[in-house]
């Protein structure tokens, strides 16, 4: 992917690829996201899966007319990673969630809630994401070996045993948070931490 490509992930079962909300999130953002629908959750999930190492924002519409509902997929999906941005869409989502599941969704992080076929609601969302992501460590790495693909094969990192990780292993390992990720992050932040902190001594 491009240093600005990502992949806009939109899953619900009362759309279709011509519905204008799909149709209008690629007009909206030709030429730098990917906009993939799916009418079911179980072909969305194997592409999330197949993609958690990119940069994503996955719309998942709250109720389906199947065993799979939204808030399944959602916890399903952040035992795997929290950092993929999902919108939840929904009518009224007091209404289609129970007491726990809106409890479950409120103690996950990055979650929004949209109203069904919201255009300027869901803009809102992605371009907040967007501007989230210039923040973020691994969106700020991905930038960088975009930009310098030379450093993607360099070793940045060795554990005990001897196993050792590029930079292109470590955005890998981020991006799913994995034990090894969320442990480089930690590192990142503590020595940003510190240098900050000395240099204004």
């Amino acid at each position: 992917m491009t240093d600005n490509k990502f992949h806009i992930i939109v899953v619900d079962d009362t759309m279709g690829e011509k519905d204008p909300f799909v149709v209008n999130l690629r007009l909206d953002y030709s030429g730098i996201a990917n906009v993939v629908y799916f009418e079911q959750v179980d072909p969305a999930m194997k592409f999330i899966d197949e993609h958690m190492s990119e940069r994503m924002i996955v719309f998942m519409d709250c109720k389906f007319g199947s065993v799979w509902q939204g808030i399944d997929a959602v916890l399903k999906l952040r035992k795997k990673t929290a950092l993929i941005y999902v919108i939840m869409m929904s009518a009224n989502p007091a209404d289609q969630l129970t007491a726990n599941d809106l409890t479950a969704l409120i103690n996950t992080e990055n979650i929004f809630f949209i109203k069904n076929n919201d255009e300027d609601a869901a803009h809102e969302k992605v371009e907040r994401i967007r501007s989230l992501w210039k923040s973020r460590f691994d969106c700020v790495l991905e930038a960088w070996l975009v930009r310098h693909p030379e450093d993607s094969n360099k070793v940045a990192y060795s554990v005990a045993g001897g196993r050792t990780y590029t930079w292109k292993d470590i955005l890998s390992e981020l991006r799913q948070q994995t034990e090894i990720g969320k442990e480089i992050e930690r590192m990142v932040n503590q020595h940003y931490l510190y240098n900050f902190f000395k240099d204004n001594k």
